[in-house]
């Protein structure tokens, strides 16, 4: 019984912690001199060496704040009008207190927002702390339209999202379209595909889960030889259809070349067939 009471509180950190389970840390330095108002900076990220005062995390991640300046300070939240206004309003969202020199205030951020923040003992120190969806990693997708390629390799599409595409990409190019399927849950709002113009040429059309959407489409990278298509998602998205002026533009010639060298090759056995019948 008492190895069972034992494992209960490991497995509701186990439970508790996969929330954020790839959470990152951050920390944004108070410099010698800051709290003089003529000082050139305020504030240096630790990793970026950035002196706004300003950074972009995840939710879940943790800002530390250190002190090492030879002043006491604050890091407390305030309203974003305020910060416009040079009122500074708290809010009460965090309040570090006075922490000394050499010490650290650390503030974890769960919610999706902007945080304005202060220092309520020198206010001319402010930053501002953006928390937005994780966009995930760069994926991609090998092999597709295999089957319509001379190789018998296909194409790779790359594309940007937190959650997978499924590898099997349904290629019609008789209707000129790439229909993908999302194979999980997106927190995104947008995915940004990288589709190799000998796969699809011209995208002009995006459905999604039946529905035309607006996109954005950028041809001039790679040179050339790839469209960027950045397209708005809605929760719970699942099926994502593009259409171009072509889908394997060189599968049309390559059809026409078969087609002609059929029709020579049935009028060349004819003829043979014809000669020997009259033989």
């Amino acid at each position: 019984m008492k190895l069972a009471f034992a494992v209960l509180p490991l497995l509701a950190v186990l439970v508790t912690g996969t929330g954020f389970a790839f959470a990152e840390s951050y920390e944004i330095k108070i410099p010698s001199g800051a709290s003089d108002e003529n000082f050139p900076y305020f504030w240096s990220q630790k990793d970026t060496g950035v002196t706004t005062g300003e950074i972009t995390v995840f939710p879940g991640d943790s800002v530390t704040w250190s002190n090492a300046d030879t002043a006491f300070h604050t890091v407390t939240s305030v309203s974003a009008s305020s910060i416009e206004t040079g009122d500074f309003e708290e809010d009460g969202l965090f309040d570090s207190g006075f922490f000394s020199p050499g010490k650290a205030y650390t503030q974890q951020f769960n919610k999706l927002g902007d945080f304005y923040y202060y220092c309520s003992i020198h206010p001319w120190m402010n930053g501002v702390v953006h928390v937005i969806n994780d966009p995930g990693s760069v994926k991609s997708i090998d092999g597709v339209a295999s089957g319509f390629s001379d190789d018998g390799l296909g194409f790779e599409v790359k594309y940007f999202l937190d959650v997978y595409l499924s590898n099997a990409v349904h290629v019609n190019p008789d209707e000129r379209t790439l229909t993908f399927t999302i194979s999980g849950n997106t927190n995104n709002e947008q995915i940004v595909l990288t589709l190799p113009n000998g796969l699809i040429e011209n995208p002009i059309s995006v459905w999604i889960d039946g529905k035309m959407t607006e996109f954005e489409s950028d041809s001039s990278i790679s040179g050339n030889t790839v469209t960027r298509l950045t397209i708005p998602l809605e929760p719970h998205s699942r099926e994502i259809k593009i259409m171009g002026s072509y889908v394997i533009p060189e599968f049309e010639s390559i059809a026409l070349l078969i087609l002609a060298v059929s029709i020579v090759s049935t009028i060349i056995l004819s003829k043979k067939t014809s000669l020997i019948a009259m033989r």
